[in-house]
């Protein structure tokens, strides 16, 4: 039994009006798990940073930088994390922080190397170097401001997200630290 010729294509338009909607969801989907994904990634970078520099001491920065966005061996501050263009290691802001660890404050000047900051730290004159904060910023920014979210998904919708600065600050092991 075939249709009348007044209905001939309306499947057609009924899908076209239905698959709007399941396409949305699909996209909407995969998207909010981009954005938890990202969202992570960006908690694992600053944990990373802080620990490589922590260890490593004031000579680690590059290396830091670059490990933390998971491309240790690249040269230089333009390694980016694996499919997140917008986590790269020039958005990875570390600060060595000087005074006790309930109040600390960014030095201003660094020690030329452990031995230095050591000796500062034990005559307690500054630069004494005791702690390392690493921070998700947009690069070029100063005070630090968040990282866009770059939606991919959905291209078309105005999404205005913004990546938390996940800052996590550890006490100083490498260069001197007690």
């Amino acid at each position: 039994m075939t249709p009348p010729e007044r209905e001939k294509g309306s499947v057609s338009v009924e899908f076209a009006l239905v698959s709007v909607v399941l396409f949305s969801l699909i996209f909407g989907t995969m998207e909010l798990g981009r954005v938890f994904m990202v969202w992570n990634a960006a908690q694992e970078i600053t944990r990373r940073a802080a620990r490589d520099a922590a260890v490593g001491g004031f000579s680690a920065l590059p290396y830091a930088r670059n490990d933390a966005v998971l491309q240790p061996a690249t040269s230089g501050n333009d390694a980016t994390f694996p499919g997140l263009p917008e986590l790269g290691a020039m958005a990875v802001s570390i600060q060595f922080m000087s005074g006790p660890f309930g109040a600390l404050t960014p030095a201003a000047v660094l020690p030329t190397d452990g031995l230095q900051n050591q000796l500062n730290c034990a005559q307690g004159s500054t630069p004494c170097i005791t702690a390392v904060q690493a921070m998700l910023c947009t690069p070029g920014s100063n005070p630090c401001s968040p990282i866009a979210y770059l939606p991919v998904g959905i291209p078309v919708l105005p999404i205005a997200l913004f990546l938390p600065l996940s800052p996590v600050t550890l006490p100083l092991e490498g260069a001197g630290a007690h």
